[in-house]
């Protein structure tokens, strides 16, 4: 934002130059001032997301998580990968790909569900490309090798859902780089309760039937 000493020094230009001068300096000043006051928002906006979902090392509670928007065109997280919640057997995850970028050639042992919602892409899943951009959903079936690399001059952004978990709860990732990095090093794993079976959740009571919980 503009010092108090830059106002003062901008209104003086502004009062001497002429009416188009004024305008546009005007207007230059008021785009500096709308984009930081939109950073502050999406940044806002992105640690609501974090705070909304279960990301915690424990079983979630039996209640109702809501991501107000977060489907919307473009929501720009900043971070290549951002685990939103973990639940018994599934797992929520944002992602932004920059322009140039990829996801990576990779198999998961999981399904995965990825849902476009800004940009373009291609998508090479069991050797087949498709092209894909905002609104469209790819199904990647446990044990598929696939990869998916941005197209065009904006970042490609999703949200995917593994079922079970695949990544540690608390899970951010600047760049694809450090997701890699942490993956070799056994840093960024899905937590042994979220891939339990229905019976042994069943049988230590953390899904009952009926509904009711202590």
């Amino acid at each position: 934002m503009f010092s108090s000493a830059s106002r003062t020094a901008l209104r003086s230009i502004t009062q001497r130059a002429p009416v188009q001068l004024r305008t546009r300096t005007l207007s230059i000043a008021n785009q500096v001032t709308l984009f930081h006051t939109s950073g502050k928002m999406e940044s806002k906006k992105v640690e609501e997301y974090k705070s909304a979902g279960n990301r915690q090392d424990a079983p979630p509670k039996h209640e109702a998580v809501y991501f107000k928007g977060l489907m919307s065109e473009k929501r720009s997280f900043g971070d290549f990968r951002t685990v939103l919640h973990t639940g018994l057997y599934s797992q929520l995850v944002a992602m932004e790909v920059p322009v140039g970028g990829e996801i990576g050639d990779e198999v998961h042992l999981v399904d995965q569900i990825l849902l476009f919602t800004s940009g373009k892409g291609l998508a090479t899943v069991a050797g087949k490309d498709q092209e894909v951009s905002a609104g469209d959903v790819v199904v990647v079936p446990a044990g598929t090798q696939h990869q998916f690399v941005t197209r065009g001059d904006q970042p490609l952004e999703l949200i995917t859902v593994y079922a079970p978990a695949e990544h540690d709860p608390k899970t951010v990732h600047k760049t694809k780089e450090e997701g890699d990095k942490e993956e070799d090093e056994g840093k960024d794993e899905a937590p042994e309760w979220s891939h339990q079976s229905k019976a042994e959740n069943e049988k230590k009571g953390l899904v009952k039937e009926s509904g009711k919980y202590d």
